[in-house]
């Protein structure tokens, strides 16, 4: 009987032992489980810096991005392009007002000038966007606060949340690269620390949208792109202009107005007649800088690319600006130019964009 009681208490005791071993493993696999999702959920997150010259079309870029989940605007620079760089600035805090972000991302004013040669003169009649880069639209008493303008160091700024996030910030430029190529030159660490470089800019057949061969945002300061084209050796991807107006993505400004700018939302309300005003008569739509946004965080729209070695033209009368690729070594290099994207998903995110 008593050796009986001593084995009944000997397999007691061993079944709690093997229960609470059970027990204890099964809180270290939920903790590693749980560990595991917080990283991998951390590691979604896509980091970026946009540097804009807004910009209806700029406008269109900023919104999907802030509206994308898994995507943290970490600032946005201006650059003048459309307009001086103060004008850019002015803008970009009517949008981020518009959608309550004017104190979550910071806008810093960058470049008001191109690195070397002046300016070109334009009339303000002649700017696509106006004098003031918003098509010079009456906003009334609307006006965005102009203290949250950040004016001074935007440089060692933007090297400082690049330094902070090392490998883990995306620029994204979307008008002239002058602050870009400015900051791979102050400061050359970030050459090694920008994760990839997303362009809307330059042409891979030659046709330009000025009045030579050069897409405007090269043409705006050549030096600028060829700095970031032969300093920069991580992937750049670029979407060129004879993308931006193939057949199959210019939209038509019925679809854009009618239907895209029927929905209530503010960001329509001020989008709407800026875009009206300056597209005019005809029927196009290009919502350019909104596609290379929409490469960055869905590439699977991406449905035809091609990788090369690229130059940028600075002494061409007839060229200068002009982005120059390797055709004969097609494949090698790291510069992918978007050839063609997917229409329809192109549009179902220009609706969930309407429809925020």
């Amino acid at each position: 009987m008593l050796r009986r009681k001593l084995v009944r208490s000997f397999w007691l005791k061993a079944s709690l032992i093997t229960m609470a071993m059970f027990a204890v493993v099964g809180v270290l696999v939920a903790l590693i489980v749980t560990s595991s999702a917080s990283s991998e959920k951390l590691e979604t997150v896509r980091r970026v810096i946009v540097d804009v010259d807004a910009g209806a079309d700029d406008a269109w870029a900023l919104f999907h991005l802030l509206a994308t989940p898994g995507v943290f605007v970490e600032a946005i620079s201006c650059v003048r392009g459309n307009t001086n760089a103060t004008n850019v600035g002015r803008n970009v805090l009517r949008i981020l007002t518009a959608l309550n972000g004017e104190k979550k991302v910071p806008v810093y004013v960058g470049s008001n000038e191109r690195l070397m040669t002046a300016v070109p003169v334009v009339l303000p009649e002649n700017m696509f966007f106006g004098s003031d880069g918003f098509s010079d639209v009456d906003f009334g008493d609307s006006q965005p606060d102009m203290t949250l303008l950040k004016s001074n160091g935007t440089l060692a700024k933007l090297y400082r949340i690049i330094s902070e996030h090392r490998n883990d910030i995306s620029f994204i430029s979307l008008g002239p690269l002058t602050n870009l190529a400015l900051l791979l030159k102050v400061y050359p660490e970030t050459r090694q620390w920008i994760r990839e470089v997303f362009i809307m800019g330059g042409n891979r057949h030659g046709v330009g949208n000025t009045q030579n061969a050069a897409e405007i945002n090269f043409y705006n300061d050549p030096e600028a792109a060829n700095i970031v084209i032969n300093n920069y050796q991580g992937n750049i991807t670029i979407l060129p202009w004879e993308t931006a107006s193939r057949d199959n993505l210019v939209m038509n400004q019925t679809w854009r107005f009618d239907f895209l700018g029927s929905k209530p939302n503010p960001f329509m309300a001020i989008l709407n007649p800026v875009e009206r005003k300056a597209l005019g008569p005809t029927d196009n739509w290009m919502p350019c800088d909104a596609l290379v946004a929409m490469a960055f965080t869905h590439p699977h729209l991406i449905t035809e690319s091609k990788r090369y070695t690229a130059n940028v033209e600075l002494h061409g009368w007839l060229t200068r600006g002009q982005l120059v690729l390797d055709h004969a070594n097609e494949g090698k290099g790291n510069v992918t130019i978007i050839d063609n994207m997917d229409t329809a998903g192109v549009e179902r995110l220009l609706i969930t964009l309407a429809s925020y």
